[in-house]
């Protein structure tokens, strides 16, 4: 009997601006969903709390295990795309849902806000928000907002914990430094893949962090 290697899901990451497809399995990466879970129930968010997922459609790879990770940790999630088009679906989940955290706030769903007359200083204000670069700067102006930091890694991604370690799911992928951090499956994929440059500028680091998690962390480089 041959194992049946069609995909769940195709997504696609990016190298140097050009998308790549990445065709993964729903095992594959709810496998990577239980070290999400630690690293997510470092927070001590409330039994049933609603946490939104801000990605986009190519991003399913990166994003499902954690959406995976938000119900093993006994909590409800949600979604709305990253741009800045459906900025008004995410106020209005703020609004009606009051989410304790929000994941993948970037730089386009905060112009939206303003491009639909909302302040995103009282949308997002009161909870705990995973950033993307692009967006760290003018969140960390906001009080209020318990702000995190969110890097995609290719394939996958790194989040922060609430002792602000950023941890990357090392089970299943390594990291190796140059100019650039480049990754590497580690466990059996069916699109396996090799020194695929991040473009994220940064080392790993072994120290075990403080929230618990078994997963390593990432300490960022400043570009240069």
């Amino acid at each position: 009997m041959t194992m049946d290697i069609r995909p769940d899901v195709v997504g696609c990451y990016h190298v140097s601006g050009k998308a790549e497809f990445f065709p993964a399995r729903y095992d594959e990466l709810e496998r990577q969903a239980v070290g999400m879970a630690r690293v997510l129930q470092s927070f001590r968010f409330a039994p049933g709390s609603v946490i939104l997922t801000v990605s986009s459609v190519g991003e399913v790879a990166q994003f499902a295990a954690f959406e995976k990770a938000i119900q093993i940790t006994g909590h409800y999630g949600t979604n709305a795309e990253a741009s800045m088009f459906d900025a008004g679906r995410v106020e209005a989940i703020c609004r009606q849902f009051a989410p304790t955290g929000i994941f993948g706030v970037d730089r386009p769903t905060l112009e939206g806000l303003r491009m639909f007359g909302h302040d995103p200083a009282r949308v997002l204000g009161g909870r705990t928000v995973w950033a993307r670069p692009d967006a760290m700067d003018e969140l960390s102006k906001i009080e209020g907002v318990d702000l995190r930091r969110l890097i995609v890694l290719g394939p996958t991604i790194a989040f922060e914990c609430a002792k602000g370690g950023l941890h990357f799911p090392s089970r299943d992928w390594s990291l190796e430094g140059g100019e650039t951090l480049s990754i590497s499956s580690r466990m059996p994929l069916i699109t396996p893949l090799q020194g695929v440059d991040t473009g994220v500028r940064g080392v790993t680091s072994t120290k075990p962090c403080r929230c618990g998690s078994r997963d390593l962390t990432i300490q960022l480089e400043d570009a240069a």
